[in-house]
């Protein structure tokens, strides 16, 4: 089977496509240097748990470390990995 599309198709296929990929390399590299910061806010710890916001709320309220700074909660990667380890149980 052989297809054959004209230029001015082509053209249009190519500007279709190009702000969608843009926009996806874009959000790529928002989330990769959102991930390469060491405390997040309760929105970005929320995404990088895969939990909601609330979620994030209520561990903070069952011991969950936040640092506060200027009223600002921040929340420590690796704290918060190691709260969830020391809280993990075999089964």
């Amino acid at each position: 089977m052989n297809i054959n599309l004209d230029d001015a198709f082509i053209a249009q296929i190519v500007a279709g496509l190009k702000p969608v990929i843009i926009a996806t390399v874009q959000g790529a590299i928002k989330d990769a240097k959102s991930d390469s910061r060491p405390y997040l806010n309760r929105t970005d710890m929320a995404k990088y748990l895969g939990v909601s916001q609330s979620t994030v709320g209520a561990w903070v309220k069952d011991g969950l470390p936040v640092a506060i700074v200027d009223g600002r909660k921040l929340y420590g990667k690796q704290t918060v990995n190691q709260w969830l380890k020391d809280h993990e149980i075999a089964t």
